[in-house]
């Protein structure tokens, strides 16, 4: 019995050396969560929307393309705010949003190649700047 502690000791590192043996033979094409080399980055992705999602599955930000089919790329709050676009439509521009959701700022530049910024405060003061 005095040799029953060497036994299980000799046992338990023979079968843990075994394990990670198997488990390397076995696992050896799973990347596990190590970083890619710059050869196994895609050169290129396509799809018709990315999204960004936060640890409890809602849409963070959206790159896509509008019902008129013109690209965006839309961020949103923790609280479900559309906070900044940026973007093609009529004017090609970019939005931002407080957190209420109310338009503050607007730079675009319209189908002419005229920009402008328009800038909107709580009261609802607006200033707009054409250079």
């Amino acid at each position: 019995m005095a040799n029953t502690p060497r036994l299980v000791v000799a046992y338990s590192v023979m079968f843990g050396i075994l394990g990670g043996f198997v488990a390397a033979v076995l696992f050896q094409s799973v990347p596990g969560f190590a970083q890619p080399s710059v050869e196994e980055i895609p050169k290129a992705l396509s799809a018709q929307e990315f999204r960004l999602m936060d640890g409890q599955g809602r849409v963070r930000a959206r790159l896509s393309f509008s019902e008129a089919g013109q690209p965006y790329l839309n961020f949103v709050d923790e609280s479900e705010t559309h906070r900044v676009w940026i973007g093609i439509a009529t004017d090609s521009g970019v939005t931002v949003r407080d957190t209420n959701g109310k338009t503050r700022l607007v730079l675009s530049v319209d189908q002419a190649g005229e920009p402008s910024l328009v800038i909107r405060d709580r009261q609802h003061r607006t200033k707009i700047i054409h250079p």
